[in-house]
């Protein structure tokens, strides 16, 4: 974010679900915190709407005041990068799992409800969350 460009493995044009991890903790909340529950569940969590990475970047952009834009990668070029970030070999593939699983078709256990949709926007996580935190970083 900060040199204005982000490595991506998608299409830049592919939507796909946001949420935001304060929303994943309220719906896991809601639901542990229950009388009547017990044993498992799976619940989907989709966040307010699908965006691309092209959308992404423009919130992004527009809420840090600054140009920003995605570009595809090669997977080992990903690899590399999350490897030299430091990240281990487990952890960079699971990463890659996420991101690839993605582009090959995916279709969600559970689609888009009421149910499984949150509230926070990309925009108001990244004005609350990722804004003071690159400000502070420089």
């Amino acid at each position: 974010m900060r040199s204005g460009t982000v490595a991506v493995l998608l299409p830049t044009g592919q939507p796909f679900s946001w949420v935001a991890p304060a929303d994943i903790a309220a719906v896991a909340a809601s639901l542990l915190l229950r009388a009547d529950w017990s044993g498992r569940r799976v619940q989907a969590v989709h966040g307010p709407q699908d965006l691309s990475w092209d959308d992404v970047v423009a919130v992004v952009g527009d809420v840090l005041g600054r140009t920003v834009t995605a570009h595809r990668v090669a997977d080992d070029d990903m690899r590399a990068t999350l490897a030299g970030a430091g990240m281990s070999p487990a952890q960079v593939e699971a990463i890659m799992g996420m991101s690839t699983g993605l582009r090959e078709g995916f279709v969600p256990e559970q689609p888009r409800t009421p149910v499984t949709t949150t509230d926070t926007t990309l925009g108001a996580w990244a004005w609350a969350e990722l804004r003071p935190t690159l400000d502070a970083t420089g």
